[in-house]
C-alpha cells in the first residue's frame, strides 16, 4: 500500500511538473494541426485586422455558450441494458420497425434513412454538444486569453467526464443498438468520431489557471480507460475489423487518443498501416468503392475523406506523410480528393446512388486543408465560391 502511494504521488509531481512547463511555455500540445501555425496566427492577431474581425467573432459565438446548459448521459429517458445510467447508449440510425411483424421486431435495415426514434436517446447530441461548446470555448480562450472562457470549457469536461454525479463511463457498450437484435454493436464506435477536436481543445485548456491537477490525471485516466476498451472490448475489435468509413474514423480515434495518454507506439502503428487501408479503400482513379455502395454514396465518400485528412493531420504531427503518400499503383489521398471535386461542387451529375440532397459546403474545409496541404490556388478559389459560416475555419485556413 505505501509503495502505491508512493508511485501516485510520484505520477501526480510528474504530471504537475509537465504543465507548468507547458504553461510557462505557453505552447499548447495539438493533434490535428501544427502547434507552430497555431501560435503564429496568435502572434498576427495585432497586425491583421480581418483576422481580429474573425477572432471578435469567435469570441462572440463562444459568448453565447457562457451561460448555456448541457446535457449529461443521465438526462436519457431510457435505461441502458445494463442498468447504469452512466453509461452511453444510441439506437442504430437506420434501422426500422418491420412492418411484416406485430411489435415491429427485429427492426431491418433501410440504409440512409434516418429514423427518427433514436432522437429520443439523448446522449449522442448531449456528447456532441459538449464537444463542439468545449472546442469553441477553448479556441476562444487561446486566441483572447480571456480566462471565462477556459473555465466554462473545463467545467464542462468535468461535468461529462469526472464527476461523479454526471461522467460517462469510458466504453460504448451500448452505442447504435438495434432492437431485438442486439445490446450495442461496434458501429457504434462512430458516435464518438469527434473526439480528437476535443484532445486538441484540452490543449488549450491546459495553459489555463483554472485547469487543475486533478482535471490532467483524471483525464487521461478516462481517455487511457477509453483506448483501452476500444482495443481489448468485443465491440471494439469488432470495429476495428471493418474496412470502411467506420475503419478510418475508428484508426483516427486511437491514433490521437493514444498520443494524448502517451502510448505513441500505439499511434505510429496506426500511421503504417495507414498506408494498407489507403491501397485497400481508394482505386487509382479516387474512387471510394466501399462507399459507392451506400445509398448516400457522395456524402459517405466526403464523410471518408474527412476521416483521412483528419488522420493525415494527426500523422504530420509525428513526421508522418500521409498527405502525399502513394501506392505503387497511384492510390492517394489526394487522388480521392480530385475524384470528388467536381461532384461536391455540382459540375458534374453524381452517377451513384445519393438519394437525399448533398450539399457543397460539406466539401469546403477539405478544400481549404487541400489548398494549403498540396500548395494548389484552384482549390482556394473553389473553396471561395462557397458560403462558409465556420469561424475557425477563417480564422485557421485565411
Amino acid at each position: 500500500m505505501k509503495k502505491s502511494k508512493t508511485t501516485y504521488l510520484f505520477f501526480i509531481a510528474i504530471t504537475l511538473l509537465q504543465l507548468i512547463n507547458i504553461a510557462h511555455a505557453q505552447k499548447p500540445v495539438l493533434y490535428l494541426i501544427n502547434t507552430d501555425k497555431v501560435v503564429a496566427i496568435k502572434k498576427d492577431i495585432k497586425n491583421n485586422k480581418e483576422l481580429a474581425k474573425n477572432v471578435n467573432r469567435l469570441a462572440k459565438e463562444a459568448d453565447k455558450l457562457l451561460s448555456q446548459n448541457f446535457g449529461s448521459v443521465m438526462d436519457k429517458k431510457f435505461v441502458p441494458p445494463c442498468g447504469n445510467m452512466h453509461e452511453y447508449m444510441s439506437w442504430a440510425r437506420y434501422y426500422w420497425p418491420d412492418p411484416s411483424k406485430p411489435d415491429g421486431l427485429p427492426y431491418i435495415r433501410k440504409d440512409g434513412q434516418k429514423n427518427p426514434e433514436i432522437d429520443l436517446v439523448s446522449d449522442d447530441r448531449n456528447f456532441n454538444d459538449i464537444i463542439n461548446a468545449a472546442t469553441s470555448l477553448s479556441w476562444a480562450y487561446y486566441f483572447t486569453d480571456d480566462e471565462k472562457y477556459a473555465a466554462k470549457a473545463i467545467g464542462l469536461l468535468r461535468f461529462w467526464f469526472l464527476d461523479t454525479a454526471t461522467r460517462m463511463l469510458p466504453n460504448l457498450n451500448h452505442a447504435q443498438m438495434i432492437k431485438g437484435i442486439d445490446t450495442g454493436r461496434g458501429t457504434g464506435i462512430i458516435d464518438t468520431h469527434e473526439l480528437p477536436k476535443l484532445l486538441d481543445a484540452i490543449g488549450f485548456l491546459r495553459l489555463s489557471k483554472s485547469w487543475m491537477v486533478t482535471d490532467e490525471t483524471g483525464i487521461k485516466q478516462w481517455f487511457a480507460e477509453y483506448l483501452n476498451w476500444m482495443m481489448t472490448s468485443k465491440n471494439g475489435i469488432k470495429e476495428s475489423q471493418v474496412t470502411n468509413n467506420h475503419k478510418t474514423f475508428y484508426e483516427n480515434q486511437i491514433a490521437s487518443i493514444a498520443l494524448f495518454v502517451g502510448k505513441d507506439d500505439i499511434a505510429m502503428k496506426v500511421f503504417e498501416n495507414a498506408k494498407k487501408l489507403i491501397e485497400h479503400q481508394i482505386e487509382a482513379d479516387g474512387k471510394q468503392p466501399e462507399e459507392l455502395s451506400r445509398t448516400l454514396s457522395l456524402w459517405y465518400s466526403t464523410f471518408n475523406l474527412q476521416a483521412w485528412f483528419s488522420l493525415a493531420g494527426i500523422a504530420e504531427q509525428k513526421g508522418v506523410d500521409l498527405w502525399n503518400y502513394q501506392t505503387a499503383d497511384n492510390r492517394s489521398l489526394r487522388k480521392a480528393f480530385d475524384y470528388l471535386l467536381p461532384y461536391a461542387l455540382n459540375e458534374k451529375p453524381w452517377p451513384h446512388q445519393q438519394i437525399s440532397e448533398y450539399k457543397t459546403s460539406l466539401y469546403y474545409a477539405l478544400l481549404i486543408q487541400a489548398a494549403e496541404k498540396y500548395k494548389d490556388n484552384s482549390y482556394k478559389k473553389a473553396a471561395e465560391k462557397i458560403k462558409s459560416s465556420n469561424v475557425l475555419l477563417d480564422i485557421l485556413y485565411q
